[in-house]
């Protein structure tokens, strides 16, 4: 018997329909089973950094606990985008992962176009940690606290210099909070990477920056840069005397650049489940904690839903900041 035209759409629609229950019932019992084989996680950030090495300590532990390799993959062409569209892109079954702070996803997306879309490209797994940041000066620089360094580059205007990492850094956001929560107006100077930035600062190249306490650690303690606030809500165990630069004259400032794991858009909930439970756990852990405190490395756990409320706030506050300081790439 010959089927009419509505007849045969309707047996097409039906079929199409069971195939993708099909298909959509073999990728859940996949993800059930997740992971079979080793899972890349792109990171574009630059290897040695310290939310490289955040990354790094977590992907090294969910090895262990997931029973497969977690190959680390830095990919930071065109400041980060590139790794992150390769993820963006990818096929959402749980074999490629991002490691990412909020640079690559609330900074980068506002100060120039991007090939992904910071919020639709990708499903949030969770916060693992956030670096605590100090406000820096080079010793020469006559200035030991906040209200000297307002002071000093009020009396100089326009000659106060301040290295980043470049343009849109978290350095450099940090510093752009800075100036405009202080009525401050210093010159920029981008490096490449926050370690030459720090570098150029213990030189005298340039007299402030802030950075991550990872990153200056090891030239603070060695008397060559000159640490005189935590830029985050709380002080840092790593140096418990450092007022916050809002107890030392600033109030309101808070700084702080967060670390996260993240996937493409539509991968399966049995993934995000699997890998945000370990997450949690291994942040409780004192190995991993050990760890995160020998690199100065503050932990903080979000779960998938609290995470991407925190990177919709997070987005909007850079989206204000970068275009208030001008940051925009043409």
């Amino acid at each position: 018997m010959r089927l009419g035209g509505r007849h045969r759409a309707a047996r097409n629609a039906a079929a199409a329909m069971l195939a993708a229950a099909l298909a959509l019932g073999a990728r859940s019992a996949d993800a059930q089973g997740w992971p079979t084989h080793a899972v890349t996680v792109v990171t574009p950030l630059a290897a040695g950094s310290a939310a490289d090495v955040a990354i790094r300590v977590v992907t090294d532990r969910l090895s262990e606990s997931l029973g497969q390799s977690m190959i680390v993959d830095n990919q930071t062409g065109a400041s980060g985008a590139i790794g992150a569209d390769r993820v963006a892109r990818a096929a959402p079954d749980g074999y490629t992962l991002c490691g990412c702070n909020n640079t690559i996803l609330g900074v980068l997306p506002n100060v120039r176009k991007v090939p992904y879309d910071p919020v639709a490209s990708f499903r949030p797994i969770g916060m693992v940690a956030v670096l605590p940041t100090l406000l820096l000066v080079n010793p020469n620089l006559p200035v030991h606290d906040v209200k000297e360094l307002i002071a000093y580059v009020k009396a100089h205007p326009g000659k106060v210099t301040y290295s980043t990492g470049g343009v849109g850094s978290p350095q450099h956001i940090a510093m752009a909070m800075f100036e405009s929560a202080a009525g401050l107006q210093m010159r920029h100077i981008p490096y490449k990477g926050a370690s030459q930035a720090a570098v150029g600062l213990a030189a005298g190249e340039v007299d402030a920056m802030f950075c991550a306490v990872g990153t200056v650690l090891p030239l603070t303690k060695s008397g060559k840069l000159r640490a005189i606030a935590v830029a985050g809500a709380q002080r840092t165990p790593l140096l418990p005397e450092l007022p916050t630069v809002a107890e030392a004259g600033v109030p309101g400032y808070d700084y702080a650049s967060w670390i996260g794991l993240v996937a493409p858009k539509g991968v399966p909930d049995a993934v995000v489940d699997k890998v945000s439970t370990q997450l949690r756990a291994l942040l409780q852990d004192p190995a991993t904690l050990k760890r995160f405190a020998d690199q100065g490395i503050d932990p903080m756990f979000m779960g998938p839903e609290e995470m991407a409320r925190y990177m919709a706030q997070d987005y909007q506050r850079m989206a204000k900041v970068v275009h208030e300081s001008h940051m925009v790439e043409q």
